[in-house]
C-alpha cells in the first residue's frame, strides 16, 4: 500500500473572488468561507479548473476526445481525463453493462476519480476589499444608468497564499501522470485562474513549491512516520523536481491535431502580450470605498485598504475600454462596407459585427446577442447552445470578448503599479460653472486624488487565437499606444491619456502546425507570410509547460510586421464575411440616417 499526494502553494497574482451568491449591505456577493470563518477555494472549483485544462490538453497527448466535448450525455467515457477526475456521464440506471444498446461494443464502465482535491484554505486573515464594477453605455460612453449595471464583489487581495493538497487515491499509468503534470505546469507557468470574473482580471494565480510525496506504507518505519505525522502531506521530504521532469517527457508526447481530435476547444496555442501602460498626465480609476475612507470625492483603486497600499488598474476597467473601442472599429468597417451597398441601412442591420451587450430588448439600437437568443430561440435550442456553444449565433465582439452564453478566451489581468517606479499623487479641485451667470455654481464643488503619470504592468492572454482576433487586438492596442483611447475616470477632463512602452509578445504552440498564421487570398502575400512564419519557427525558442514558445525579438521585426499586417487583413475579411442569422437582424440602429448624413463616406483616393 502506498500514499501519493501533491502539495503546493497557490499565490494570487490578482484579487480573487469565489462567490457564495449571498449579498449584504456592503457587497453584492460575499466570499466563500468554511464553518470557522476561514477563507477558502473549494476543492470543486479547483477540480473544475484543472479538469477544464486537462480536457483541452489530453487529445494533444494521445487521448481520445472526452465525451463532454462530443456532447454524448448518456455515454460514460474512458478518456484519460475521466480516468483522472472521474466519469461525468453515467449510464442510465435501468441499463446494466450488458443491457440494450450496448451489444458487442460494450461501453466502458463508469468509475470514480483517482484524484482527491481538498479545499485550499487561506491560513492568514488579510484585509479584504470591495471591487466595484459598472457597465458603460455604448452610445454615450458614460455609466449605463438605464440598464442599472452597477455591482460590487468582495475579493481577496493579490499576494495571498492558499495551501493546495491533491491526494492520488488510485494507480495512475504513465499517460495519466503526464496529463496531470502538463495540467499543473499550466498553473506553474502563471496561466491558471479560478473563481468569478476571470476574464475581467480576477482570479489569476501562480503555482509554487510543488512537491510530490510518496510513502511506502508497507515499510514499517515509513508507516509509523506517516501515522505519527499530523499532516503527512505537509512533509517537506517530497520530490520537488517531479513536475519539471515529468513535463519534459510529456512535451515529447505531443501529437499534431488529427481529424479525430479536431475540436474548437482542444488546446492549440496561446498568445500573450505584456507591456507597461504609462499615463501621460493625470490618471484616476475611481473607487467609492477609497474615496469614503480618504475624505475626497474621488480616489484611485488600491490593492488593499491601507494608506501605503499601491494603486492598481483593474482588469475590468481596461477590458471594458478595449472592448468598447474594438466594437467601434468593427462597426466603422461595417459602416464603410454598408455605404457601398444599394441599401446601406439594411446591409448594416444584417452584418453588424458588434452588439451592445448591455441592452435587453431586440428592438433596442444595436441589440445584444443575448436578447436575441432569449427572444428568438426556444428553450430546447437554448439548452443545446449551453452544451455546444453559441458561436454561430454571436456577433464577433461576443466571440472574442465573451458573453453570457460563451465564456471568453481573452483574459486581461489587473495591472499593478510597475515595480520600482515612484508613486506621485496630486490633489485637484473642480468647480462646475453656472451656464447662465458664467460664475461658479453653488454646491457643485468637488475634488479628487489623482495619480500623476503612473506606470502599470499589463498582462493579456488569449487562448487558441484566430488570425482575425489577433488582427483586431493589434488595431486596438495600436490606438491605445497612439493615445486614441483614454483609460479610467475623467476622460472628458483630459485624464487617462496613455501610451505603451516595453512591449513583449509571446506565442505558445503545442506543435508547429498550430501557429496562427494568416491565409491571405493574394498568392504572393501568402508565400511571403509562409516564409516569415518558417523563419520565426526556426528561430531560437523556449518552453513553457508542454508548449513551445516564440518570443518577439527586434531582429525579426520585419517578419512580425508582415504577420501583423496579415492578421489585420484577416480581420477585415472576417468583418466582410460576417452575416447575422436571419432571426438576429437588427430592427433599429443608431448609425444610418444620422451619422452618414453628417459624414459622407468616400473611397480613399
Amino acid at each position: 500500500m502506498t500514499f501519493n499526494a501533491i502539495s503546493a502553494t497557490l499565490t494570487t497574482r490578482t484579487p480573487l473572488h469565489i462567490g457564495t451568491g449571498r449579498d449584504t449591505a456592503t457587497s453584492d456577493d460575499l466570499l466563500r468561507r468554511d464553518a470557522s470563518g476561514r477563507l477558502l477555494i473549494p476543492g470543486t472549483a479547483l477540480a473544475g479548473a484543472l479538469r477544464g485544462i486537462a480536457t483541452r490538453l489530453a487529445p494533444r497527448l494521445g487521448s481520445e476526445l472526452c465525451a463532454a466535448l462530443k456532447n454524448e450525455d448518456s455515454k460514460p467515457c474512458n478518456c484519460w481525463v475521466c480516468q483522472l477526475f472521474g466519469t461525468v456521464n453515467l449510464p442510465d440506471e435501468d441499463q446494466d453493462e450488458r443491457g440494450p444498446g450496448y451489444g458487442e461494443a460494450k461501453l466502458p464502465p463508469a468509475h470514480a476519480a483517482n484524484l482527491l482535491i481538498y479545499d485550499a484554505v487561506l491560513a492568514s486573515q488579510p484585509t479584504l476589499s470591495i471591487r466595484d464594477g459598472v457597465g458603460i453605455d455604448r452610445v454615450t460612453g458614460a455609466a449605463a444608468r438605464r440598464e442599472r449595471s452597477k455591482f460590487d464583489l468582495e475579493v481577496v487581495p493579490a499576494g495571498e497564499q492558499f495551501v493546495l493538497r491533491i491526494e492520488i487515491t488510485g494507480m495512475l499509468d504513465d499517460n495519466a501522470r503526464y496529463l496531470l503534470a502538463a495540467t499543473l505546469a499550466e498553473w506553474k507557468a502563471g496561466r491558471g485562474a479560478v473563481g468569478g470574473r476571470i476574464s475581467r482580471g480576477l482570479g489569476a494565480f501562480t503555482l509554487i513549491n510543488v512537491h510530490f510525496i510518496h510513502r511506502d506504507l508497507n515499510n514499517p518505519t515509513e508507516l509509523m512516520q506517516f501515522l505519527r505525522a499530523k499532516s503527512p502531506w505537509d512533509l517537506k521530504t517530497g520530490d520537488a523536481t517531479w513536475l519539471d521532469t515529468t513535463v519534459v517527457t510529456a512535451r515529447q508526447n505531443v501529437h499534431p491535431i488529427t481529424v479525430a481530435t479536431a475540436h474548437t476547444s482542444v488546446a492549440r496555442s496561446w498568445a500573450s502580450a505584456e507591456f507597461t501602460l504609462e499615463a501621460k498626465g493625470p490618471f484616476l480609476t475611481h473607487d467609492l470605498a477609497q474615496a469614503g475612507r480618504s475624505g475626497f470625492d474621488h480616489a484611485p483603486v488600491k490593492t488593499r485598504y491601507t494608506l501605503d497600499a499601491p494603486p492598481v488598474l483593474p482588469g475590468s476597467s481596461l477590458r471594458g475600454t478595449l472592448r468598447s473601442h474594438a466594437e467601434r472599429i468593427a462597426r466603422t468597417i461595417a459602416t464603410f462596407e454598408a455605404s457601398r451597398s444599394k441599401d446601406s441601412e439594411t446591409y448594416f442591420k444584417q452584418h453588424c459585427p458588434a452588439c451592445n451587450p448591455l441592452t435587453t430588448k431586440t428592438e433596442d439600437e444595436i441589440a445584444s446577442c443575448n436578447s436575441f437568443i432569449k427572444a428568438k430561440i426556444s428553450k430546447h435550442e437554448r439548452d443545446q447552445l449551453e452544451r455546444q456553444g453559441a458561436d454561430d449565433k454571436l456577433c464577433l465582439a461576443c466571440r472574442l470578448f465573451g458573453s453570457t452564453w460563451n465564456g471568453s478566451r481573452l483574459r486581461i489581468e489587473d495591472a499593478p503599479l510597475k515595480a520600482g517606479t515612484p508613486l506621485q499623487i496630486k490633489v485637484l479641485d473642480f468647480l462646475a460653472i453656472d451656464r447662465f451667470t458664467g460664475g461658479g455654481r453653488d454646491s457643485a464643488k468637488f475634488d479628487a486624488v489623482v495619480l500623476w503619470r503612473p506606470q502599470f504592468s499589463v498582462r493579456i492572454l488569449l487562448e487558441n487565437p484566430e488570425p482575425w482576433e489577433l488582427g483586431w487586438l493589434a488595431l486596438v492596442l495600436r490606438d491605445l499606444h497612439e493615445q486614441r483611447i483614454a483609460v479610467g475616470f475623467g476622460r472628458s477632463k483630459g485624464f487617462g491619456q496613455c501610451h505603451i512602452t516595453d512591449p513583449s509578445v509571446t506565442i505558445g504552440l503545442l506543435h508547429e502546425n498550430d501557429f496562427p498564421a494568416p491565409a491571405p487570398t493574394d498568392h504572393n502575400k501568402a508565400i511571403a507570410i509562409q516564409s516569415a512564419t518558417q523563419r520565426l519557427l526556426a528561430a531560437a525558442r523556449g518552453n513553457s509547460g508542454v508548449y513551445q514558445t516564440i518570443l518577439y525579438r527586434p531582429e525579426l521585426q520585419t517578419d512580425w510586421l508582415m504577420l501583423a499586417n496579415g492578421w489585420v487583413e484577416a480581420f477585415n475579411r472576417q468583418i466582410k464575411d460576417h452575416c447575422r442569422p436571419d432571426a438576429f437582424e437588427l430592427q433599429h440602429d443608431s448609425y444610418f440616417g444620422t451619422v452618414d448624413a453628417l459624414y459622407k463616406l468616400q473611397e480613399p483616393a
